[in-house]
């Protein structure tokens, strides 16, 4: 009869040492549920935690879709079409339900549209936002900003990244300009355009280009920032729009 090998005491030491380590970061993660009531809705998250976001659809064979991808951040774990579920309308005819991970620390801009185009059940148009931050102890994390973000708030920490991304216009009389910042809750590092990922022979004037301001949270407090999207060459113009954005940099905990 063949012998079962026999593990070292400190093989074992270790496995139930992980077994415990894995077990209580389970227990202590959180699941939050966003329905359609939460449009607009600021949302903070720990790794680890579960976030499910329920939406109304016309037809339980439709539903919803990302924007765009988070990696390293929010992972979609699984989607289901649930008639009858509530979803934050009363009366729709089915609830489409994602179910996301909060895998790294960061702040992002959730921006999910209806799948089928101008048949969204619900008052939001086919669009709906959230913006989901995600902390992490010890570590300090990038929060990236896009124009989906406007009017809205975000919490931020001492020595976290924040990056707002505006959409302008590559060789245009119109740029974007930050207003200047009263208080030292946060300062501007940079403001430099996105470098498009592919060359083209000729770039076209007016080509829409992104410009990205980077920020760095300083000290506690609250304050807010605003830009104008001005014409460069007429200071007395009225601006053809502007982006605000309330920021909060809570006390550290103690």
């Amino acid at each position: 009869m063949k012998r079962l090998p026999i593990f070292p005491r400190y093989a074992i030491l270790a496995l139930l040492t992980l077994t415990l380590f894995l077990s209580s970061t389970l227990s202590h993660a959180d699941i939050v549920t966003l329905t359609a009531a939460d449009n607009g809705k600021q949302v903070q998250l720990t790794v680890g935690d579960q976030l499910i976001v329920r939406l109304p659809t016309v037809s339980p064979r439709f539903g919803w879709r990302m924007v765009q991808n988070y990696p390293g951040q929010l992972t979609v774990t699984s989607t289901h079409n649930l008639p009858g579920v509530s979803s934050g309308v009363p009366g729709a005819p089915a609830t489409f339900e994602i179910h996301f991970q909060a895998t790294g620390p960061g702040g992002l801009d959730l921006a999910l549209v209806s799948a089928l185009p101008g048949t969204g059940y619900a008052a939001l148009g086919g669009f709906f936002h959230a913006y989901i931050t995600i902390d992490q102890p010890g570590v300090a994390k990038n929060v990236n900003i896009s124009e989906y973000g406007n009017h809205s708030r975000v919490k931020v920490n001492k020595g976290d990244q924040l990056q707002i991304k505006l959409d302008n216009t590559a060789s245009a009389q119109y740029k974007w300009e930050v207003m200047p910042i009263a208080d030292n809750v946060i300062q501007l590092v940079t403001a430099q355009p996105e470098q498009p990922q592919k060359k083209s022979r000729q770039r076209k004037t007016d080509a829409p280009e992104d410009i990205t301001f980077n920020f760095q949270a300083l000290n506690p407090g609250k304050t807010t920032l605003r830009f104008l999207y001005r014409n460069a060459t007429n200071n007395e113009a009225p601006p053809k729009r502007d982006f605000e954005l309330e920021v909060e940099v809570p006390d550290p905990p103690r």
